[in-house]
């Protein structure tokens, strides 16, 4: 006969609630003492739970299948079918034997499956039993599940509502890789190509002479079997460095103070990108490898020598040049003029062909040597012109004009041999020298200019002038790191004003320029680094970008002298006045190998303010075929103005290049402190002769200049025409 059967199901199940439960109690005792209800009718079904331990194991390892039965009733369970659990195909028992707390026999394990049989009871409280499983996996991770649906279990108190299942994680067994050498990136690649991932990441100084971010020491050791997916402890070398993110400039006294800037970018932009979620380009995949080169070959204090080198190669610093080229082109300006000016406080007009000067114009020379003339220009003689400086002579002179002095024609003389307006063309060559500094790239300097004028004769003291020039120039570095091409092009009004043995000369100027720019540099890494930049071979690591750009130049200089003359030696002292502003335009190279090294430079901006004080003294020496005047002259120099500068510098390829923020890469790069005091100096001989020729030769330099040398041979020859 079928009884109906009624089971009162836990708080928060599909049933009664336990308050309930407890009301219909005494009733449901009733029943079953009139035998309306059967005893099962108050219990609870035994339910299943499936366990592995451990959950994970290497291929072809052990693992403890435990099935739990649970049986809160007070009596025991007995099955009503046999339970069979078919274990998973790839699964298999160990060696069949049972253990736990469930009746003995009731269990039997072998050939894949599981059985607890009819009539077995499941005590109450419940019971366990294990059994030994072993599983395979070929490659990666296997997951073995063994369930038992609802309903399977039957027993005298009720089936299971749940079904109850357990997993088992079976690892394909892989080498530990040797990682010791490799960068932390390198290290965790090499491991997920083995199957293991990267574990606890340690950083130390590690053994003497250990590379920054490479492995020294790893857990487990290479060539241990592990499971697949099993994770490895690495140590990484930090060598000196206190910050592991910033390897150079946090590694005591190991970056230069004028390479700290530099540094610091280049830790910055190698974490800006490597930052998570940033796509890269393959150009700025590259200028990450190098970074990360030059971080690793370096880092925590290695080679401190190479370091110097690689961070120089990468700065750009050669752009600083592009200030002094501007400031010497300036320097030529005044010269050409300067030299001018003195020919016509003598009084020469017409065409004037000068020679090649320094910078250093040997003005008072040019009144003795036409005060020589006089006598020989009108018939007379050398020793007559000699007395007219010194207060008389032929057609009126006064005394004679100097490197300050005034015109020795002044009067009637000019009227009738000399025309108000004059024109001239003068050369100039510079050759010179920067050392190498803890700053600046040392370099050699030579321009080569032509300067043509115009001016007149307002009155036989006072004249005013316009003039153009052209100049070239080539900057080579010293150590092959490249070249500046520069181009100059100027207008100069100038103007003297002059009366007997004193003089005032007025000169200002504006210059476009325009440069070229070449840039091939080197630096080493350690060829071992992974990736390997695309601008290395090997060990050596090469740079190969160019750049133009233009500027814009002011200059203002004013002089003054006296000259003293006795006889045929003249001796006086002069002073000069100049200042220089130079504004260059930012600019950014092209990276035609995509290296990622271009750089973008920012505006420059140049000044000079020099003093100069000296004298000169020369000595007229008469021959019948010419005038002869030995030259000498010297200047003290002292600069105001040209102090050390900063070039404001990123990598043009750096991800925040164009954000409001501005660069993270930036860094600045810096001009030389400049010596405050100097000297300049020249030596030459000029020869008149007849017919208004005249020719000289000179010699001149700077001294005293720590870092620079500049120095010239000069020589030209001039052609006076006389008006009738």
């Amino acid at each position: 006969m079928s009884m109906l059967m009624w089971r009162p199901r836990r708080a928060g199940g599909d049933g009664f609630y336990p308050r309930v439960r407890r009301a219909l109690v005494p009733f449901a005792l009733l029943a079953l003492a009139a035998g309306l209800l059967p005893v099962s009718a108050l219990a609870q079904a035994p339910a299943i739970k499936i366990a592995f331990a451990p959950a994970s194991i290497q291929s072809g390892a052990t693992s403890q299948l435990t099935i739990t039965f649970s049986n809160p009733n007070e009596g025991a369970a007995f099955l009503t079918a046999t339970l069979t659990d078919t274990l998973p195909a790839g699964l298999t028992l160990v060696n069949g034997n049972v253990t736990g707390s469930c009746p003995a026999g009731a269990v039997h394990a072998g050939g894949g499956t599981i059985t607890y049989g009819v009539e077995s009871a499941i005590p109450a409280g419940g019971c366990a039993f294990s059994v030994a499983v072993k599983g395979t996996s070929a490659s990666g991770s296997t997951y073995y599940t063994d369930s038992i649906p609802a309903g399977a279990l039957q027993t005298s108190l009720g089936n299971n509502a749940a079904t109850a299942s357990g997993t088992l994680t079976v690892h394909a067994i892989a080498t530990v890789p040797k990682l010791t050498g490799l960068s932390q990136n390198g290290a965790a690649t090499a491991l997920q190509a083995a199957g293991l991932v990267l574990g606890a990441v340690q950083y130390g100084a590690g053994p003497a002479g250990s590379v920054f971010d490479t492995i020294y020491a790893q857990t487990p050791a290479a060539g241990t079997a592990v499971a697949t997916g099993s994770a490895v402890t690495v140590h990484v070398a930090t060598g000196k460095a206190t910050n592991v993110n910033a390897p150079l400039t946090s590694t005591p006294g190991f970056v230069q103070p004028a390479q700290q800037s530099v540094a610091g970018a280049l830790e910055r932009l190698c974490a800006e990108l490597q930052a998570p979620g940033l796509a890269l380009s393959a150009v700025q995949q590259n200028l990450l490898a190098n970074c990360r080169a030059i971080l690793t070959t370096y880092g925590g204090g290695n080679d401190p020598g190479g370091l110097v080198n690689a961070l120089n190669a990468i700065s750009g610093r050669q752009a600083t040049a592009i200030q002094q080229t501007g400031l010497l082109f300036a320097g030529a300006q005044f010269t050409s003029i300067g030299a001018r000016l003195a020919q016509l406080r003598q009084g020469v007009s017409g065409v004037s062909f000068a020679g090649l000067d320094t910078g250093v114009p040997m003005q008072g020379s040019l009144a003795q040597l036409i005060q020589a003339l006089g006598g020989t220009l009108r018939g007379g003689s050398a020793s007559g012109a000699s007395a007219s400086g010194a207060g008389g002579g032929e057609g009126g002179s006064g005394a004679g004009g100097s490197g300050g002095g005034g015109s020795g024609d002044a009067g009637g003389a000019h009227d009738d041999q000399q025309s108000r307006w004059g024109f001239f063309i003068n050369g100039n060559l510079r050759r010179g020298t920067q050392d190498t500094t803890a700053d600046e790239q040392g370099f050699g300097f030579q321009s080569n200019g032509v300067t043509a004028g115009v001016d007149y004769r307002l009155t036989d003291h006072l004249v005013f002038g316009v003039a153009g020039a052209h100049a070239n120039g080539i900057t080579s570095f010293t150590d092959d790191s490249g070249r500046l091409d520069s181009r100059s092009n100027s207008a100069t009004l100038y103007g003297t004003y002059y009366s007997d043995a004193w003089y005032i000369d007025v000169i200002g100027s504006y210059s476009l320029l325009t440069y070229d720019a070449s840039r091939t540099t080197t630096y080493s890494i350690d060829p071992s680094v992974s990736p390997l930049p695309t601008n290395c071979a090997g060990a050596t690591c090469t740079i190969d970008t160019s750049g133009a750009t233009d500027a814009r130049q002011l200059a203002f200089g004013t002089s003054a002298g006296y000259s003293f003359h006795f006889g045929r030696f003249e001796l006086g002292p002069d002073a000069a006045l100049d200042y220089v502003h130079l504004a260059v335009n930012g600019f950014t190279e092209s990276d035609p190998e995509d290296s990622g090294m271009g750089l973008a430079f920012g505006d420059q901006l140049g000044e000079s303010l020099t003093l100069k004080a000296g004298g000169h003294a020369s000595w007229a020496i008469s021959t019948p075929i010419a005038v002869i005047l030995p030259q000498l002259s010297g200047r003290y120099v002292h600069e105001f103005k040209d102090d050390q500068r900063a070039l404001q510098v990123h990598f043009e390829d750096d991800p925040s290049a164009h954000a409001l923020s501005g660069p993270v890469s930036n860094f600045s790069v810096y001009t030389d402190e400049p010596d405050r005091g100097y000297f300049d100096w020249s030596a030459g001989i000029t020869a008149q002769f007849p017919y208004g020729i005249a020719a000289f030769a000179s010699y001149n330099a700077i001294a005293g200049y720590s870092s620079v040398q500049l120095r010239e041979y000069a020589f030209g020859i001039r052609f006076q025409h006389l008006v009738n």
